[in-house]
């Protein structure tokens, strides 16, 4: 196990959780404009309900990308390790902790930039388990993923 890749990998997805979220904030942001702020007629009937969606449908995709991206750091950090173990170890607890902080900092972005037309759109709190779960299964793609980085030396 090696603490300092751990640092650096989680670092890695951290940044990357950042970008996601400022770009998913900017997309639902433009989808509510679009949908909610100054809508008429039908529009401003079912635009609410959609801009939820779209949030939903943001955070969700948002989530998804950790997991390519466990892999493919897992593959990357693995090729480097002296062994089976430090690769599974150091990637799966790089990329899984990593994939919690992108998590938490990819939706934090998005619920905080929602405005007074995504009334209906999800919370913090109800990203948790959802938050949860991808750190999980990012950190176990991760150490398999470290795993098949060793046979690349």
């Amino acid at each position: 196990m090696n603490a300092n890749q751990i640092g650096l990998v989680a670092a890695a997805f951290a940044l990357v959780g950042a970008g996601v979220g400022i770009v998913g904030a900017a997309a639902t942001g433009w989808a509510e404009a679009a949908l909610a702020t100054a809508a008429t007629g039908e529009t401003a009937r079912f635009g609410p309900v959609f801009v939820a969606q779209s949030y939903l449908a943001a955070t969700a995709t948002v989530l998804v990308s950790a997991v390519p991206l466990a892999g493919v750091l897992g593959v990357l950090v693995g090729s480097r390790a002296r062994g089976v173990g430090s690769a599974a170890t150091t990637c799966g607890l790089g990329t899984g902790l990593g994939a919690l902080a992108y998590g938490l900092i990819a939706v934090t972005v998005i619920v905080a930039s929602q405005g007074d037309a995504a009334a209906q759109a999800h919370g913090l709190v109800d990203a948790v388990v959802p938050t949860l779960a991808t750190a999980f299964v990012a950190g176990a793609v991760g150490a398999s993923t470290g795993v098949l980085g060793t046979v690349m030396r």
